[in-house]
């Protein structure tokens, strides 16, 4: 039985044992419902109840039927349907914290609300590995504003960057589906520059923001054929010249930050050679080979000196 579980029971029973006979027929019964793992039944008695005027300004009854809905959404698989019964869990919870004067189910209420909401953000970040970027972004707003109901100073920092990296990921991905739709690789940029704006110091946005400059430069480059003209040549190389400049400040930070990461080396080596300046690129391919003959398991070691 989990902690919050055994909390809310606790609760219940304490409720039942020392108000039961002050408190209306509904509410005992719903406990009675719900600690039997009836969840439907104690749904539809509370649902009832707390439109009636007894049980409008309870916070037994709000609490109750906040891990009540609680528990029905843990039964469900990801989806709309769990997400309206989300929804009514953290209503009623928040209620209960509004109603409860005394603040004896405060602490509980907040743990489980606590519970639901990041539930909600693993949700964004689920639909976001599944490339529905449009519900990521509704489930992860909706997360925002449920923190923000109890918790109006709350800071997101750290989660939006968190967040807007992984989005600026996706759309990267709709860009690399095609690449003639340019509108996902701005919205990639703007993603990214934000995650700067935010931390300026972040290596994924820095590398990321690098290599996606670098791949639509390269692209540019791809599309010539031996049809090309020179002077449509000369534009593209020039085009792309600029997305390499734009680029190599990115790749180079982000390679400032941990030098021993290949992947900053290899980019660092295509940018200087797509920039016509091989001695740079050649510069950062020794080093990545160097990097490389250090972690070979069968990479020459040092004699032990003498003592």
């Amino acid at each position: 039985m989990s902690t919050v579980r055994h909390i809310a029971l606790l609760i219940c029973a304490l409720c039942c044992a020392s108000i039961a006979s002050a408190q209306p027929v509904a509410l005992v019964e719903a406990n009675r419902l719900y600690q039997a793992g009836d969840l439907p039944g104690a749904r539809a008695l509370l649902d009832g109840a707390v439109r009636g005027p007894e049980l409008a300004q309870s916070p037994e009854a709000w609490v109750l039927r906040g891990f009540v809905y609680k528990d029905l959404y843990k039964g469900m698989d990801p989806g709309p349907e769990a997400d309206v019964i989300r929804d009514e869990a953290l209503a009623s919870l928040f209620t209960s914290t509004v109603v409860d004067t005394a603040k004896e189910y405060a602490q509980s209420s907040l743990q489980a609300y606590d519970f639901l909401c990041k539930t909600m953000y693993n949700d964004a970040a689920r639909a976001l590995n599944e490339l529905s970027e449009e519900r990521a972004l509704a489930l992860y707003s909706k997360y925002k504003e449920s923190v923000l109901r109890v918790d109006p100073k709350h800071t997101f920092m750290a989660r939006d960057i968190e967040f807007d990296n992984a989005l600026g990921t996706v759309y990267t991905k709709r860009f690399n589906q095609d690449r003639e739709d340019t509108t996902w690789f701005a919205k990639a940029v703007d993603l990214y520059k934000h995650v700067l704006f935010l931390d300026t110091n972040n290596y994924g946005a820095n590398y990321n923001l690098a290599t996606l400059y670098y791949n639509r430069g390269v692209y540019n480059i791809q599309r010539i054929n031996p049809g090309t003209d020179l002077p449509t040549i000369g534009q593209v190389q020039e085009v792309s010249k600029v997305y390499f400049m734009q680029a190599l400040p990115y790749m180079l930070k982000a390679h400032r930050m941990n030098p021993k990461r290949r992947e900053t080396l290899l980019g660092l080596e295509g940018i200087h050679y797509s920039l016509q300046e091989t001695d740079k690129s050649e510069e950062y391919r020794h080093k990545y080979e160097a990097l490389d003959m250090e972690t070979r398991p069968d990479a020459p070691r040092e004699a032990p000196k003498d003592k």
